[in-house]
Protein backbone atom coordinates (compact mmCIF):
# COMPACT_ATOMS: atom_id res chain seq x y z
CA UNK A 1 0.00 0.00 0.00
CA UNK A 2 1.21 3.18 -0.97
CA UNK A 3 2.12 6.53 1.26
CA UNK A 4 1.33 10.08 -0.06
CA UNK A 5 2.75 13.32 2.03
CA UNK A 6 3.17 16.85 1.35
CA UNK A 7 6.21 17.80 2.36
CA UNK A 8 8.24 21.09 1.21
CA UNK A 9 5.44 21.64 -1.50
CA UNK A 10 6.47 18.31 -3.16
CA UNK A 11 4.34 15.20 -2.68
CA UNK A 12 5.66 12.41 -1.56
CA UNK A 13 4.48 9.03 -2.64
CA UNK A 14 6.63 5.66 -0.77
CA UNK A 15 5.71 2.51 -2.62
CA UNK A 16 6.71 -0.71 -0.97
CA UNK A 17 8.46 -2.91 -4.22
CA UNK A 18 9.88 -6.60 -4.04
CA UNK A 19 13.20 -4.99 -4.85
CA UNK A 20 14.69 -1.78 -5.20
CA UNK A 21 16.69 -1.50 -8.94
CA UNK A 22 18.74 1.15 -10.27
CA UNK A 23 15.91 3.34 -12.38
CA UNK A 24 13.23 2.15 -10.77
CA UNK A 25 12.87 5.99 -8.72
CA UNK A 26 13.16 7.67 -12.37
CA UNK A 27 10.75 4.75 -14.10
CA UNK A 28 7.54 5.27 -11.17
CA UNK A 29 8.28 8.87 -11.20
CA UNK A 30 7.26 9.08 -14.84
CA UNK A 31 4.74 6.85 -15.00
CA UNK A 32 2.80 8.67 -11.87
CA UNK A 33 3.52 12.04 -13.60
CA UNK A 34 1.05 10.77 -16.52
CA UNK A 35 -1.30 10.00 -14.62
CA UNK A 36 -4.23 12.47 -13.34
CA UNK A 37 -5.17 12.76 -9.65
CA UNK A 38 -7.86 12.23 -8.04
CA UNK A 39 -8.31 13.82 -4.58
CA UNK A 40 -11.04 12.35 -1.96
CA UNK A 41 -11.22 14.18 1.11
CA UNK A 42 -12.47 12.37 4.09
CA UNK A 43 -12.91 13.87 7.84
CA UNK A 44 -9.93 13.09 10.39
CA UNK A 45 -10.54 11.57 13.50
CA UNK A 46 -12.52 13.61 15.94
CA UNK A 47 -11.63 14.71 19.32
CA UNK A 48 -14.18 12.22 20.73
CA UNK A 49 -12.39 9.32 18.86
CA UNK A 50 -8.79 10.10 19.28
CA UNK A 51 -10.20 10.40 23.14
CA UNK A 52 -12.24 7.10 23.05
CA UNK A 53 -8.81 5.39 21.70
CA UNK A 54 -6.49 6.18 24.56
CA UNK A 55 -8.96 5.84 27.01
CA UNK A 56 -9.61 2.01 26.05
CA UNK A 57 -6.01 1.90 25.78
CA UNK A 58 -4.98 3.08 29.16
CA UNK A 59 -7.69 0.50 30.67
CA UNK A 60 -6.49 -2.44 28.61
CA UNK A 61 -2.92 -1.44 29.38
CA UNK A 62 -3.52 -1.01 32.70
CA UNK A 63 -4.52 -4.88 32.51
CA UNK A 64 -2.32 -6.04 31.07
CA UNK A 65 0.69 -4.80 32.82
CA UNK A 66 1.77 -2.26 30.17
CA UNK A 67 1.75 1.59 30.08
CA UNK A 68 0.06 3.69 27.62
CA UNK A 69 2.54 4.03 25.11
CA UNK A 70 3.52 0.31 25.18
CA UNK A 71 0.00 -0.76 24.56
CA UNK A 72 -0.63 1.39 21.83
CA UNK A 73 2.83 1.07 19.89
CA UNK A 74 1.91 -2.69 20.41
CA UNK A 75 -2.13 -2.25 19.43
CA UNK A 76 -0.87 -0.08 16.48
CA UNK A 77 1.71 -2.13 15.08
CA UNK A 78 -0.90 -5.42 14.91
CA UNK A 79 -3.23 -3.27 13.56
CA UNK A 80 -1.37 -2.35 10.78
CA UNK A 81 -0.48 -5.59 10.03
CA UNK A 82 -4.04 -6.83 10.40
CA UNK A 83 -5.30 -4.51 7.79
CA UNK A 84 -2.12 -4.04 5.81
CA UNK A 85 -1.52 -0.26 6.70
CA UNK A 86 1.58 -0.23 7.41
CA UNK A 87 1.82 3.48 7.74
CA UNK A 88 -0.97 3.66 10.44
CA UNK A 89 -1.04 6.51 12.53
CA UNK A 90 -3.71 7.66 15.25
CA UNK A 91 -1.96 11.36 14.31
CA UNK A 92 -3.33 11.37 10.38
CA UNK A 93 -5.89 8.45 10.56
CA UNK A 94 -9.52 9.33 9.03
CA UNK A 95 -12.97 8.61 10.79
CA UNK A 96 -13.71 5.26 9.36
CA UNK A 97 -9.90 3.93 10.44
CA UNK A 98 -10.07 5.25 13.94
CA UNK A 99 -13.40 3.26 14.09
CA UNK A 100 -12.04 -0.15 13.24
CA UNK A 101 -9.32 0.59 15.07
CA UNK A 102 -11.49 1.25 17.90
CA UNK A 103 -13.37 -2.03 17.20
CA UNK A 104 -9.90 -3.68 16.85
CA UNK A 105 -8.90 -2.61 20.67
CA UNK A 106 -12.10 -4.19 21.89
CA UNK A 107 -11.27 -7.18 19.74
CA UNK A 108 -8.26 -7.73 20.87
CA UNK A 109 -9.35 -7.32 24.47
CA UNK A 110 -12.29 -9.89 24.09
CA UNK A 111 -9.67 -12.58 23.07
CA UNK A 112 -7.63 -12.04 25.73
CA UNK A 113 -10.23 -12.17 28.43
CA UNK A 114 -9.94 -8.72 29.16
CA UNK A 115 -13.11 -6.38 30.23
CA UNK A 116 -12.73 -3.04 29.79
CA UNK A 117 -14.40 -0.37 32.17
CA UNK A 118 -13.86 2.90 31.42
CA UNK A 119 -14.54 6.60 33.72
CA UNK A 120 -15.01 9.75 31.82
CA UNK A 121 -14.29 13.08 31.89
CA UNK A 122 -18.04 13.64 33.81
CA UNK A 123 -18.52 9.88 35.56
CA UNK A 124 -18.80 9.44 38.91
CA UNK A 125 -18.17 5.49 38.82
CA UNK A 126 -16.53 3.20 36.12
CA UNK A 127 -18.44 2.34 32.84
CA UNK A 128 -18.39 -1.06 31.05
CA UNK A 129 -18.07 -0.11 27.75
CA UNK A 130 -21.52 -1.32 27.13
CA UNK A 131 -22.80 1.51 28.37
CA UNK A 132 -20.80 4.04 25.99
CA UNK A 133 -23.57 4.55 23.53
CA UNK A 134 -20.90 5.07 20.25
CA UNK A 135 -19.42 2.18 21.11
CA UNK A 136 -21.75 -0.23 21.71
CA UNK A 137 -22.40 -1.62 18.38
CA UNK A 138 -18.94 -2.36 17.46
CA UNK A 139 -18.88 -4.09 20.90
CA UNK A 140 -22.01 -6.61 19.45
CA UNK A 141 -19.67 -7.14 16.26
CA UNK A 142 -16.80 -7.70 17.87
CA UNK A 143 -18.39 -10.48 19.81
CA UNK A 144 -19.98 -11.91 17.17
CA UNK A 145 -17.00 -12.07 15.25
CA UNK A 146 -15.50 -14.03 18.43
CA UNK A 147 -18.22 -15.86 19.43
CA UNK A 148 -18.55 -14.42 23.02
CA UNK A 149 -21.85 -13.82 25.04
CA UNK A 150 -21.98 -9.80 24.53
CA UNK A 151 -23.34 -10.16 28.30
CA UNK A 152 -20.77 -12.29 30.39
CA UNK A 153 -18.03 -12.69 28.33
CA UNK A 154 -18.41 -16.27 27.90
CA UNK A 155 -16.87 -18.05 24.97
CA UNK A 156 -18.29 -20.79 22.72
CA UNK A 157 -16.43 -23.92 23.51
CA UNK A 158 -16.77 -27.86 24.70
CA UNK A 159 -17.71 -25.95 28.04
CA UNK A 160 -20.21 -23.04 27.01
CA UNK A 161 -22.75 -23.03 24.59
CA UNK A 162 -23.02 -19.39 22.69
CA UNK A 163 -24.78 -18.94 20.02
CA UNK A 164 -26.32 -16.32 17.42
CA UNK A 165 -29.54 -14.52 18.87
CA UNK A 166 -32.15 -12.63 16.65
CA UNK A 167 -33.04 -9.77 18.44
CA UNK A 168 -36.59 -9.91 17.13
CA UNK A 169 -38.40 -13.11 16.57
CA UNK A 170 -37.83 -15.12 13.58
CA UNK A 171 -41.85 -15.32 12.89
CA UNK A 172 -41.77 -11.37 12.79
CA UNK A 173 -39.03 -10.60 10.89
CA UNK A 174 -37.96 -13.68 8.26
CA UNK A 175 -40.99 -16.02 9.35
CA UNK A 176 -39.32 -19.65 9.30
CA UNK A 177 -35.30 -20.00 9.36
CA UNK A 178 -35.15 -21.00 5.50
CA UNK A 179 -36.09 -17.30 4.75
CA UNK A 180 -33.47 -16.01 7.23
CA UNK A 181 -30.44 -13.79 4.74
CA UNK A 182 -28.84 -12.36 8.42
CA UNK A 183 -30.59 -8.87 6.68
CA UNK A 184 -34.05 -8.84 8.12
CA UNK A 185 -33.17 -8.78 11.88
CA UNK A 186 -31.21 -7.29 14.50
CA UNK A 187 -28.17 -9.92 16.07
CA UNK A 188 -26.15 -10.58 18.91
CA UNK A 189 -24.77 -13.35 20.80
CA UNK A 190 -25.76 -14.95 24.09
CA UNK A 191 -24.79 -17.77 26.52
CA UNK A 192 -27.74 -19.82 27.04
CA UNK A 193 -28.13 -18.67 30.41
CA UNK A 194 -28.23 -14.91 28.93
CA UNK A 195 -30.61 -16.66 25.95
CA UNK A 196 -33.03 -17.68 28.69
CA UNK A 197 -33.16 -14.74 30.22
CA UNK A 198 -33.77 -12.27 26.97
CA UNK A 199 -36.71 -14.69 26.28
CA UNK A 200 -38.15 -14.34 29.88
CA UNK A 201 -38.25 -10.47 30.54
CA UNK A 202 -38.78 -9.88 26.53
CA UNK A 203 -35.95 -7.65 25.07
CA UNK A 204 -37.15 -3.89 26.54
CA UNK A 205 -36.02 -5.55 30.03
CA UNK A 206 -33.20 -6.88 28.37
CA UNK A 207 -31.94 -3.87 26.40
CA UNK A 208 -32.40 -1.76 29.97
CA UNK A 209 -30.84 -4.23 32.21
CA UNK A 210 -27.79 -4.78 29.92
CA UNK A 211 -27.46 -1.49 27.64
CA UNK A 212 -27.33 -3.53 24.75
CA UNK A 213 -29.28 -4.73 22.14
CA UNK A 214 -29.10 -6.28 18.76
CA UNK A 215 -26.96 -5.07 15.56
CA UNK A 216 -28.34 -4.96 12.18
CA UNK A 217 -25.70 -6.92 9.41
CA UNK A 218 -24.92 -6.64 6.07
CA UNK A 219 -24.05 -8.89 3.32
CA UNK A 220 -20.46 -8.66 4.25
CA UNK A 221 -20.41 -9.86 7.73
CA UNK A 222 -22.64 -11.74 6.90
CA UNK A 223 -20.66 -13.62 4.81
CA UNK A 224 -17.71 -13.10 7.44
CA UNK A 225 -19.73 -14.75 9.97
CA UNK A 226 -21.03 -17.93 7.74
CA UNK A 227 -18.37 -20.23 9.26
CA UNK A 228 -18.69 -19.09 12.84
CA UNK A 229 -22.44 -19.40 12.71
CA UNK A 230 -23.20 -22.83 9.85
CA UNK A 231 -26.22 -23.44 10.93
CA UNK A 232 -27.88 -19.77 10.45
CA UNK A 233 -28.41 -17.67 7.46
CA UNK A 234 -29.93 -20.47 5.25
CA UNK A 235 -31.49 -18.12 2.46
CA UNK A 236 -28.23 -15.99 2.35
CA UNK A 237 -25.79 -19.31 1.99
CA UNK A 238 -28.73 -20.42 -1.37
CA UNK A 239 -28.63 -16.82 -2.83
CA UNK A 240 -24.68 -16.96 -2.45
CA UNK A 241 -24.64 -19.88 -4.79
CA UNK A 242 -26.53 -18.37 -7.08
CA UNK A 243 -24.40 -15.84 -7.75
CA UNK A 244 -26.41 -12.77 -5.47
CA UNK A 245 -24.54 -10.33 -3.53
CA UNK A 246 -21.68 -8.85 -6.01
CA UNK A 247 -18.90 -6.84 -4.15
CA UNK A 248 -18.27 -9.15 -1.41
CA UNK A 249 -14.38 -9.38 -0.33
CA UNK A 250 -14.02 -12.82 -0.64
CA UNK A 251 -12.21 -15.42 1.48
CA UNK A 252 -9.39 -17.25 -0.29
CA UNK A 253 -9.81 -21.18 -1.33
CA UNK A 254 -7.61 -23.56 1.15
Amino acid sequence: MANAEIIDSKIIITLPVEKVTAGLKMELEEYLNNLPITVIPVKKLSQAQNGLIHVLLKEFGEQLGYTLLEIKELMKEQFAIATDRLDFSTAKCDMQTANEFIAFIIEQALEMGVNLYILGKHDTRYKHILEIDNITQRYVIACLRKRTCCICGKVHDEYNTVDLEHWKTVASSTGTYENDDGLQNPFLTLCREHHNEKHNIGIESFKNRYYIEGVWLNPQLVYELLDIYPKHFALFRKRLKEGYYDGLTRREKK
